[in-house]
C-alpha cells in the first residue's frame, strides 16, 4: 500500500469519521459495498465516478431518464454482481429526487452514444 500512497489511519482518527467519509465514487475490489447512492451534479464533479452518465435537456421525464441510466449501469461489463444488486436496489423516489426533469441520457466515454428510454 506504500506504493499507492495509501496509509492506514489510527483508531483515534477512525472514531472521528462520519458516514460521509465512507462514501466513494470509485469502489475498490476489496471494499465492502453497503449501499448505492444516486447523485446528480456538475459533470466535472462526477466524471471520475465509476458509474456516470451525462444528462442534458431532452424529452424524457425524470423516471424514464433514471431507468435508462440504471439500465446502462447494470449492463456495463465491468460491473460486479454486488454493484448491480445495489444499483437495482435504488428506489424510484430516490432516483427521481436525484435527477433533473426533461432530460436525455448520454453515455460518457462511449462515443457520445445516446440511450433510448426503457419501455414499460
Amino acid at each position: 500500500m506504500e506504493e499507492d500512497d495509501i496509509h492506514e489511519i489510527g483508531e483515534e482518527e477512525r472514531e472521528k469519521l462520519n458516514d460521509v467519509d465512507y462514501l466513494t465514487g470509485n469502489p475498490l475490489a476489496t471494499d465492502i459495498l453497503l449501499y448505492a447512492v444516486p447523485v446528480c451534479g456538475p459533470y466535472n464533479a462526477v466524471q471520475s465516478y465509476k458509474y456516470h452518465v451525462k444528462i442534458v435537456p431532452g424529452p424524457l421525464k425524470k423516471g424514464k431518464a433514471a431507468k435508462t441510466a440504471l439500465n446502462l449501469f447494470t449492463h456495463m461489463p465491468e460491473a460486479t454482481t454486488r454493484e448491480k444488486e445495489l444499483i437495482k436496489a435504488c428506489t424510484d423516489p430516490e432516483l427521481v429526487a436525484a435527477i433533473i426533469g426533461n432530460a436525455r441520457v448520454t453515455a460518457a466515454g462511449r462515443g457520445g452514444e445516446e440511450f433510448k428510454p426503457l419501455v414499460n
